[in-house]
């Protein structure tokens, strides 16, 4: 009986964040609150929750159409994780900022890609719960622009167990940069030296001959 209790205590803690963040039915609400299901009602039990020590970094701290950027989550002091979600959001508090942007690729064995708001790879999170130092993926801008973006994520300590975690850990704000997107060709003016003036250049000499012309065989 004794093991028996045991199990049944053990094996929710495990669930909580073995296969990675339940995004669809089982929590419909992730995407975008971000609060992990099954942890505490979502409420951490870390102390140091205003200060995560944990970091979000990316290769540039700007982003253009279709551009790439590689983003890091690090723990700091010593601090391992076992759990994340993270997705890339709007930085400006005037537009809808509850939604992913972009789409991650390339992700670590361990972690997988998850669909979130109807686009696929919108989000990034684990799949197992090994302690992890430091992980990367590639995050991938959409065509337009999204105006300055960061990365947010919810982090999972997982020690001493799954209801220590660390929500809207924040990358610094990445701006767009117009002039890195596709190339415009810039409309094509005549120029003085043109065919049309080329044209009237001649015709103004054809008459002068014709006149000259005229002028000696007139009588």
């Amino acid at each position: 009986m004794m093991y028996a209790v045991f199990l049944l205590a053990v094996v929710p803690a495990v669930l909580g964040f073995s296969s990675g963040p339940p995004v669809g039915s089982s929590n419909p609400n992730l995407c975008t609150d971000m609060i992990p299901t099954g942890h505490n009602s979502g409420t951490s039990l870390a102390s140091d929750t205003a200060n995560p020590p944990y970091t979000i970094t990316a290769s540039g701290d700007e982003y253009t159409r279709g551009g790439s950027l590689t983003v890091t989550i690090t723990g700091t002091g010593g601090n391992d994780f076992k759990g994340f979600f993270i997705q890339a959001r709007r930085a400006d508090p005037t537009r809808n900022n509850d939604v992913a942007i972009g789409t991650f690729s390339s992700p670590p064995v361990t972690t997988q890609l998850q669909t979130c708001h109807d686009v696929e790879n919108s989000a990034w999170g684990h799949s197992s719960s090994v302690n992890r130092s430091s992980i990367a993926a590639t995050w991938t801008a959409p065509a337009q622009d999204e105006g300055p973006i960061k990365f947010k994520a919810t982090i999972v300590k997982g020690v001493p167990n799954r209801d220590y975690f660390y929500l809207g850990v924040m990358s610094n704000q990445i701006s767009f940069n117009a002039t890195g997107g596709a190339p415009t060709q810039p409309p094509v003016t005549p120029t003085s030296g043109g065919p049309s003036h080329s044209v009237s250049v001649t015709l103004a000499l054809v008459a002068a001959l014709l006149a000259s012309f005229l002028s000696v065989h007139k009588y």
